[in-house]
């Protein structure tokens, strides 16, 4: 039987819109200072190739695509470093609908947290009010692995005193967040969201067990379903 549900803070909690439209500037002006040319259109393309790769950090990737000097590049990052951090300060907002997710699902399974951010995270959720829907509420700051690490999901599962087979873990990338979780026994559903939601499985074993564009469409029957089969068509 499933009792726990674990959600991926960025796309699933967290609406990362304006946060990545930030970093296209960003990137791409750090980019433009070496070839004035390169643009916004020029960036989103380097990050649909970069999703199409399965490249786990899509920023780094963009940047040493177009500046192979090292030390160029590492300035490069340590800038982009800086301000993702600024940026990510100013950005944190709640996913439209996933209010409403907790209030319901928190009633019959136990809600944790199995994603990259830290304890300002956190306490950004204790001040929208939405922390007490968590049964489980760890972060990366507590931990040294991370994502798409299986030793991270199985870490997070044996603090929280959880079984794999009774938990599903929804996220919105196949790399980080899909394949891990099957790797460790949970059960899967992947919502089409952010950059990364035109990413596909390359093999049938990197298939979610259920895939949806919005936290919204996910229904109380539909995790019941999950305990007898798999759903593998966009609802």
């Amino acid at each position: 039987m499933l009792k726990n549900i674990f959600l991926d803070a960025g796309g699933i909690i967290l609406n990362e819109n304006n946060f990545e439209n930030n970093m296209a500037k960003i990137i791409t002006n750090i980019i433009k200072e070496i070839y004035p040319k390169y643009s916004l259109e020029d960036y989103w393309k380097d990050v649909d190739e970069a999703v199409y790769r399965f490249v786990p950090r899509v920023y780094d990737y963009v940047l040493y695509k177009h500046i192979k000097n090292i030390d160029d590049f590492k300035a490069s990052k340590i800038r982009k470093n800086i301000e993702e951090s600024k940026n990510l300060k100013n950005n944190f907002e709640l996913v439209d609908g996933i209010k409403e997710f907790l209030i319901v699902f928190s009633q019959y399974y136990k809600i944790g947290i199995l994603g990259q951010y830290g304890k300002s995270f956190k306490n950004y959720l204790e001040k929208e009010n939405v922390l007490k829907y968590f049964t489980y509420s760890e972060v990366q700051d507590d931990y040294k692995v991370t994502k798409p690490d299986p030793r991270y999901f199985e870490a997070i599962l044996k603090k929280c005193n959880c079984e794999a087979y009774e938990s599903i873990m929804v996220g919105d990338r196949i790399d980080k967040d899909i394949i891990p979780a099957k790797q460790v026994g949970m059960k899967t559903i992947r919502i089409r969201v952010g950059i990364h939601k035109n990413q596909e499985p390359r093999l049938l074993e990197e298939l979610p067990d259920m895939t949806v564009k919005s936290i919204g469409e996910i229904k109380i029957e539909d995790i019941k379903t999950l305990e007898y089969g798999i759903i593998s068509e966009n609802k």
